[in-house]
């Protein structure tokens, strides 16, 4: 039976109703049906044992085994009052499904205001499936708006039947969407920092920007405030700002692996990326990284927004990181500004150093401003010749020492030749420096010369190719006089040159498809100074690179002394993974006098549901572990918990994290307009 509603001023939609039995009241205009109902209208589909309908109000009561079902949104009830043009009403005994954020929400009385805003009284809240959740909250009372938050009172957090924790008031989101309200909280504890709690304040500002605000308390420090502020306008324009303060009840002067005592309460650390196209076609980078002692990245290594999370922040959305790693004592910050042509490039930059050693900060460089003009190696009009340019312009200033400007021009010209057999590069450089300092005038002429030859082949053996780059070098730059001139960097002393240099690389492919896909890149190279009588060759660089094969990858660098002093650097990454994404990683790092480390971590699918990692960096030059970490986590269809055990700098870590799907986790960014 198609129906009508009768109401003023509101879109009708027709209704079509089946029944058992139905009924029609001429003079009231009401429809009574009975057994099997079932109505329709628009998206919506509605069934119960019996519906009173009144089409000149298209109100509608319903009584057994109530189901209204809107898209993938669905309601369960007992008896229901409603109006059929907002479907607003009240639903007893009720059970609401919110598809989204697969949220389940019982009460003995919901009413519903709005298409998708609910009330519900002594309500029951879930994201699992099944009769006996694993977890689940009540609440007194909850509001609910399926495009927005949730908003709660009297809330009890209970695991199956136990009570494990109360809140008089939450917030939450309740979509998929980025919605403002609370993330869920972290919990740990540490030897130096005692009980370690975050509660995270979300603001979804716009699509493309948002804030988070950080409360943290550290019973043995007091309260730290965090500030999280990001921004993507497009793919080329974005910032990320972060921001800690601590007013530290901690006095720490004897801090684990730190040569330096700190004295100061106020702590703090700022650290920002941003990346912008101005006017002109001109690329704006600005990176910060400013702390308020050299032992705060170090000591406040776990949380939301730590050195390490950072930096795979900024990597993933900025494709660079921090200038220095965590344990370094100088902080680099800078802004530049880029303008290129198809061969040409100019370049404006101010670098700032921090150097959180006190007694050297005063002598500390800073590069304000330094500006570079490149030309790109290409031909010279219509000749044979290239020419290359590097003219760069830097102010270096400190409070204490040396100061002042230097100019560095280094015009180069070449004259490629090749055949099918063989390339042929010979160069010629001038390098003209200048210093204008501030009593005196220094100056540096020399040149460079040089020729490079190499040829590649090619082999197959059925699908593997191999492709071989033998090259040899040489290169002759005179010995000039340098010791007047100051020392600003390792461009103020250019030894002289009498060296021949050889590479040997190593190409592996597997064609497949008619696509070449890259296995193992093998690189050698090494350099004799003629010039040098004693120890005339350089160490032999080794560079081996296993793409991911059978699950196994290897990247290594390496650097052997031909003394037989050994090793002087290497840095090796080694790992294999299982098609269960189980995986063993090793990194070996080696500079004499600096560090000796090997970081060791596995991943593991224990049983269903159950992983566990473990992570161990060792130093062999203090004789003891830097950090170890083992973690063991469940996950479930609504819920996971993580239990994390840490030992850092000595500072014993203990931390539980709890994640409820689809309970305060929405952090996601987009960019403008998306």
């Amino acid at each position: 039976m198609n129906l009508f509603a009768q109401k003023k001023n509101i879109p009708q939609e027709p209704i079509k109703i089946k029944a058992d039995q139905i009924i029609y009241h001429r003079k009231k205009n009401t429809y009574q049906a009975q057994g099997h109902v079932s109505l329709d209208q628009g998206k919506r589909h509605i069934e119960a044992d019996k519906i009173m309908l009144n089409l000149n109000t298209n109100q509608a009561k319903l009584k057994g085994n109530i189901f209204l079902k809107m898209e993938h949104d669905w309601i369960r009830a007992e008896t229901a009052e409603m109006d059929l043009n907002t479907y607003q009403g009240i639903l007893s005994q009720a059970q609401v499904f919110m598809s989204e954020n697969h949220i389940y929400i019982k009460g003995e009385k919901i009413e519903k205001t709005g298409e998708q805003t609910y009330l519900i009284e002594d309500a029951y809240l879930t994201t699992c499936d099944g009769e006996a959740p694993a977890w689940h909250f009540t609440a007194k009372k909850v509001k609910v708006a399926l495009r927005g938050w949730a908003t709660a009172s009297n809330i009890t957090f209970w695991a199956k039947s136990m009570p494990l924790a109360y809140v008089p008031y939450l917030i939450l989101p309740a979509k998929k969407e980025r919605q403002s309200g609370f993330l869920f909280p972290y919990f740990g504890h540490s030897n130096r920092d005692g009980v370690d709690f975050t509660l995270p304040f979300f603001w979804a500002i716009k699509p493309n920007m948002d804030v988070t605000l950080y409360q943290r308390y550290l019973s043995n420090r007091g309260w730290m405030e965090g500030l999280e502020y990001r921004y993507i306008l497009n793919e080329t324009d974005k910032g990320f700002f972060y921001f800690d303060y601590l007013n530290d009840d901690r006095e720490d002067i004897d801090f684990t692996w730190d040569e330096f005592s700190r004295s100061n309460k106020k702590r703090w650390w700022w650290r920002s990326k941003q990346d912008h196209i101005l006017p002109g076609n001109i690329y704006a980078q600005i990176d910060l990284d400013l702390v308020s002692d050299q032992d705060y990245i170090r000591e406040f290594t776990e949380g939301f927004n730590s050195y390490r999370n950072c930096k795979k922040e900024f990597l993933h959305y900025f494709n660079r990181d921090f200038r220095t790693d965590e344990a370094a004592l100088l902080r680099e910050s800078a802004v530049s500004l880029t303008k290129n042509w198809s061969n040409y490039s100019l370049v404006a930059e101010a670098q700032y150093t921090q150097n959180l050693d006190k007694a050297q900060d005063e002598y500390t460089l800073q590069r304000l401003p330094q500006i570079s003009f490149l030309r790109n190696d290409s031909r010279l009009f219509h000749t044979p010749l290239f020419f290359k340019l590097d003219a760069t312009s830097t102010y270096f200033w400190r409070l204490e020492g040396i100061k002042g400007q230097r100019t560095h021009f280094a015009p180069s010209f070449s004259l490629p030749y090749k055949n099918k057999y063989f390339k042929l590069l010979p160069r010629f450089s001038f390098l003209e420096t200048n210093y204008f300092l501030t009593d005196k005038e220094k100056s540096r002429f020399l040149y460079e010369t040089s020729l490079e030859a190499k040829t590649d082949l090619w082999a197959r053996f059925s699908n593997f190719i191999h492709h071989f780059e033998p090259s040899i070098a040489y290169k002759f730059r005179p010995r000039v006089e340098q010791s007047d001139l100051p020392k600003f960097d390792d461009l103020d002393r250019l030894p002289e040159l009498n060296q021949i240099t050889y590479s040997l690389t190593n190409y592996f492919f597997l064609e497949q498809e008619n696509k070449m896909k890259e296995l193992m890149r093998f690189y050698i190279t090494q350099s004799c100074n003629f010039d040098k009588k004693n120890h005339p060759l350089s160490d032999l660089l080794i560079e081996w690179q296993i793409k991911p094969l059978f699950n196994v990858f290897l990247d290594a660098e390496t650097a052997i002394s031909p003394y037989g002093d050994g090793f002087t650097e290497a840095n090796i990454n080694f790992g294999f993974s299982t098609k269960r994404a189980d995986y063993f990683n090793i990194n070996y790092q080696y500079r004499p006098g600096e560090t000796e480390d090997l970081a060791t971590e596995i991943f593991v699918h224990i049983i269903h549901n159950w992983t566990f990692r473990f992570y161990n960096q060792h130093s062999f030059r203090y004789k003891q572990d830097i950090e170890k970490r083992v973690s063991l986590r469940y996950t479930a269809q609504c819920w996971g918990v993580e239990f994390v055990y840490a030992d850092i700098y000595d500072d014993t870590k203990f931390m539980v994290i709890f994640s409820l799907n689809g309970i305060g986790q929405i952090k996601g960014i987009s960019l403008g307009g998306g």
